[in-house]
């Protein structure tokens, strides 16, 4: 009888296969720097986690997604480190009907598996529902979410326990189309231990991550103090971005490492605004948050047929622009905004940089 393989064997051979599987797929990253502030502002990433491997879809099966990963020393989904959440994205062909879109993994069944299935699993954060025969072909990649608890979760916990900032000072929003905002707040339990509260009344502990979906911004209030900078590295995106509309209240930020054209790269008829010579409440409008104030621009109709984001005038009791005429042309990179979309649009896309 051959001698079982000890533990500890097993074990470094588990942590080896995934430190091959990270260096087999290095990617070139780039840093990004943001400042965090003590009044409410929107954050973006014109940045994402490189991918932990890629490969062609061959089948799927219910929610089973077979797929060639480059990594074959063992199975991928052994690989997958814990309490992590990833998704898939597909990132060509470039005429494949699923490109850019996404869809959630469930780690939990495809660690154990013996093969390199992927699991995928019903979600909210799928952008064109659960993977069928229409995705084979379809060159995915896996990659770790970005979350509120990752990018900031510990300088959270160590500026209440250790630099005498209350708790209440913190806060972290998402948009909720129709339904407004919703707002997550810290707080340390008896063990010191970080968690996470849904201000809705009563108020509620969060069980998942607080993921920021590509082409989203999430709102800040870090603390009473500046903050330091938060320096992030990833991976830059060459293809089309998915980022469903709801009706109502949406958090956006440009998905690529550039500033936002308005009319260039985003914002025109193509991606189905409609201009007018008056600002209108039946119109999608743009707010840019200036300090405590929001600014609110329309589109406005062009004699060149093309549009132009116009600023609108509160103290005008008639409903007007301010003049004389204020445009929004540009967006800075990693600058959040709202979109306030008067029809949800489950198909719309950011684009990378026009030329």
């Amino acid at each position: 009888m051959k001698n079982p393989i000890p533990k500890k064997l097993i074990l470094a051979m588990a942590l080896l296969a995934e430190l091959i599987l990270m260096s087999s797929q290095a990617q070139e990253s780039i840093p990004f720097l943001m400042n965090t502030a003590t009044q409410f502002e929107l954050v973006g990433f014109p940045i994402h986690n490189p991918a932990l491997d890629s490969g062609k879809v061959q089948s799927v099966s219910g929610t089973l997604v077979h797929w060639s990963p480059g990594f074959q020393w063992t199975s991928f989904g052994s690989a997958l480190p814990l309490g992590e959440e990833y998704y898939a994205e597909v990132v060509g062909p470039s005429t494949h009907p699923w490109l850019g879109q996404r869809f959630e993994l469930d780690e939990n069944a495809t660690r154990v598996r013996s093969d390199n299935g992927l699991v995928s699993v019903i979600s909210p954060l799928n952008t064109r529902g659960m993977p069928d025969q229409t995705l084979i072909g379809a060159d995915l990649q896996i990659r770790r979410h970005l979350t509120v608890d990752t990018l900031w979760g510990e300088a959270v916990r160590n500026r209440i326990l250790f630099g005498k900032e209350k708790e209440s000072s913190f806060l972290f929003s998402f948009s909720g189309g129709l339904n407004g905002s919703r707002i997550i707040v810290p707080s340390l339990d008896s063990a010191k231990t970080l968690r996470w509260l849904d201000t809705k009344s009563p108020a509620s502990k969060i069980l998942s991550p607080l993921v920021i979906p590509p082409g989203t911004a999430v709102g800040i209030v870090f603390g009473n103090q500046r903050g330091l900078p938060l320096a992030v590295s990833g991976a830059v995106r060459s293809w089309p971005t998915a980022a469903p509309l709801q009706s109502g209240e949406n958090f956006l930020s440009y998905p690529y490492c550039a500033d936002l054209r308005l009319g260039v790269d985003w914002g025109s008829r193509k991606e189905g605004f409609s201009g007018a010579t008056k600002p209108s409440s039946s119109q999608d409008r743009l707010e840019i948050l200036v300090g405590t104030s929001r600014r609110s621009y329309f589109p406005e109709s062009q004699s060149n047929g093309r549009i132009r984001w116009r600023l609108f005038d509160p103290t005008d009791v008639s409903g007007g622009w301010v003049n004389p005429p204020a445009y929004l042309d540009r967006i800075p990179t990693g600058q959040g905004f709202i979109l306030r979309k008067i029809k949800a649009d489950p198909n719309h896309f950011f684009h990378p940089p026009q030329p």
